[in-house]
């Protein structure tokens, strides 16, 4: 299979930089990242909640009270999904449109260290070789499938690559790097990339004029292995979807303007 989660050759975060970073969560357990988008509602990969929603049955999802803080279980607060909406052409098979958006049962109260992240102008592109952090709490090493109590969020800058340059990467695998995905990593380098438990987490991009913002641009998606040489990490492409997101949380009239 080729879905990874984790973060590999990162650094630790400093404590609340990443406010809209969230673990969602089944009993107590992290199985994937999500970013907050509003009060209410929170955006993720759809592979891993798919799995989630028909294996395991009822989610949780953990909303820091210090979301983004260094600890994921520092001072958890726990908010219920209400309902999850899967993007209707998402393919588990070629994991195109990997996309999902929870809607939480209670709000998240906002403060300086729990914030919503900005999305992309719709179909608004990241130039490649463009500078990104992917964040997440998976794990660190090749093989290391649990999330341990007390790990440490981490972050790594990834460069985006031009798609036909990630596609000749996979050209013998049957998922294919689509327009509906933004490829970033190393490919030449080895040890660098996100992994399991990291899916579902933030790719964001810093404003190019240097006004402290991020936005949106990726959700970690799939790849093979993790941080092995000549396989980047290929991320949904947020830009693609932004009318989606914005039609599927207004539809339930809880959408706040976030920018």
């Amino acid at each position: 299979r080729f879905i990874f989660s984790r973060i590999i050759g990162g650094e630790e975060a400093v404590p609340y930089s990443w406010p809209w970073q969230v673990s969602v969560q089944i009993s107590d357990e992290h199985v994937c990242g999500g970013a907050v988008l509003a009060r209410e509602w929170v955006v993720t990969a759809a592979h891993y909640f798919h799995r989630c929603v028909w294996e395991y049955g009822p989610q949780e999802l953990l909303a820091q009270e210090n979301v983004g803080a260094c600890y994921l279980f520092q001072v958890g607060e726990k908010r219920s999904v209400k309902q999850y909406i899967i993007h209707p052409s998402f393919n588990k098979t070629t994991m195109d449109s990997d996309i999902a958006l929870l809607q939480l049962a209670e709000p998240l109260e906002f403060n300086p260290y729990v914030g919503p992240v900005c999305l992309p102008a719709k179909e608004e592109a990241v130039q490649p070789s463009r500078v990104c952090v992917v964040t997440g709490w998976g794990a660190h090493e090749a093989g290391m499938q649990s999330l341990e109590k007390g790990r440490k969020l981490h972050q790594l800058e990834v460069p985006i690559l031009v798609l036909d340059t990630c596609q000749s990467y996979y050209i013998n695998l049957p998922s294919k790097v689509t327009q509906r995905m933004i490829c970033a990593g190393f490919p030449l380098e080895e040890g660098k990339d996100s992994c399991t438990g990291d899916s579902g987490g933030p790719l964001v991009c810093p404003s190019e004029d240097n006004s402290g913002f991020y936005t949106l641009h990726g959700i970690t998606s799939w790849g093979l292995g993790c941080g092995e040489k000549s396989y980047p990490g290929v991320y949904t492409n947020v830009g693609v979807f932004v009318d989606w997101i914005k039609h599927s949380v207004n539809s339930s009239g809880m959408y706040e303007k976030n920018n």
